[in-house]
């Protein structure tokens, strides 16, 4: 009996997949300054060390889900196996995955993954934004607990820029001078005035002389 159920239980336990315990090991951004910039372009490298904790380095029936809050989203994941590369594979979107088999080696065997993501930074990701979640998913596509991943950054605040200030509006005045005579015409006047006087005064002589009776000397 006791036998029996010795059986059973190592039979369940081979039945029920164990999952795998994902550690970072590197992580490379680019542009690597902080805080991110809303709406630049960013990538991040990210190295993830697949420990295993059943019979396999990862469950043949499982799979890793990719998640990331970048725009316009490009991904490229590798397996490493010994140091040398395995498969490799890409795809676009939110979110991509990973099939469990091409995880799955035999627990002497040295297994990771290399996850690249670029996009876009998202204008309203504020204070900080998901770059990359990583969770290792069973075969009802439900999240393995304490199989999650998640790499985010903070994002620069926008700031309004400064709105400059209006000076009151000013009006130039220009100076007012008296005016003063023209030379020309004020000089010119008086000499004609007096001509004038000086010619009727000798016509009005010359009349009288010739109006004048002549008286005969006696």
């Amino acid at each position: 009996m006791i036998l029996l159920l010795a059986t059973a239980l190592v039979l369940l336990a081979l039945a029920v997949p164990a999952a795998a315990t994902l550690i970072i090991s590197g992580s490379t951004l680019t542009p690597g300054t902080l805080p991110l910039v809303p709406l630049q372009g960013q990538k991040i490298d990210v190295r993830i060390a697949i420990i295993p904790s059943g019979a396999r380095t990862f469950a043949i029936g499982h799979r890793l889900q990719m998640e990331t809050d970048l725009v316009d989203a490009r991904w490229s994941a590798g397996v490493i196996v010994d140091g040398y590369p395995g498969a490799q594979q890409t795809s676009e979107g939110r979110v991509a995955f990973v099939n469990g088999f091409v995880l799955s080696y035999s627990t002497d065997r040295d297994v990771s993954i290399e996850i690249t993501v670029s996009g876009t930074v998202p204008q309203d990701a504020t204070p900080s934004v998901m770059l990359l979640t990583v969770r290792e998913l069973d075969n009802e596509g439900r999240a393995v607990p304490g199989s999650v991943i998640t790499v985010s950054e903070p994002v620069a605040v926008p700031t309004a820029l400064p709105i400059p200030e209006k000076s009151p509006a000013t009006m130039t005045i220009p100076e007012m001078t008296a005016a003063s005579p023209s030379p020309t015409k004020a000089g010119g006047s008086l000499p004609i005035a007096g001509i004038l006087a000086t010619a009727a005064g000798g016509i009005f002589s010359g009349w009288n002389r010739r109006k004048r009776p002549s008286v005969p000397i006696l």
